[in-house]
């Protein structure tokens, strides 16, 4: 919530991840989206985020973090719109140009209305609001959520290629433990 709001996107966008990968880092598409945003290569790499062997930002939750604020704040800037913004990071925004450009549509409603966007597409900003207004207060809606306290971590940085079995047998830290909190090694 920190990077959107210190990207200036509205919060209630955390739930375009939660529907996206349900906030798992390794995620991994059909299509080959990764990470809790689910880029594909090419928007990944658009959006400064690294892919080689050895690396994969798409999968580092906080660089993906900045990368999807970024994505969805131009993608509001094209379209004027959240709900469109939000269509646009499912379906790609030269759908929703097309589809608006056809229909003489304005808003997400109307394409939605006169199904011209994938069904995926069309389930997929109420499946957002949903989660919004359930998350605002799970009470109301059956769900008892008790969050976990934040783990302590430290980022550090090493000078050359270093094996994570090295790292964590150096740090006591069990090897699992190590490779999930550092997703995109």
């Amino acid at each position: 919530q920190g990077i959107l709001d210190e990207e200036g996107v509205p919060l209630d966008l955390i739930y375009l991840c939660q529907a996206e990968s349900a906030f798992l880092p390794r995620a991994l598409s059909r299509a080959s989206a990764k990470g809790m945003w689910q880029f594909i290569s090419s928007r990944g790499a658009e959006y400064g985020l690294n892919q080689t062997w050895w690396v994969d930002e798409r999968s580092d939750p906080e660089k993906s973090t900045h990368a999807a604020a970024r994505h969805l704040k131009d993608l509001y800037s094209e379209f004027g719109d959240w709900y469109l913004a939000m269509a646009a990071y499912n379906a790609g925004p030269q759908r929703i140009k097309n589809a608006l450009e056809k229909t003489g549509g304005t808003t997400f409603w109307d394409l939605a209305d006169k199904k011209v966007l994938p069904k995926e597409t069309i389930n997929y900003v109420p499946n957002i609001l949903a989660l919004a207004i359930i998350g605002s207060d799970p009470v109301k809606y059956g769900f008892d959520i008790k969050p976990q306290d934040p783990l302590e971590t430290e980022r550090v940085t090493v000078d050359k290629a270093t094996d994570l079995r090295v790292i964590a047998e150096a740090i006591g830290v069990p090897l699992e433990d190590l490779r999930g909190l550092n997703g995109q090694l």
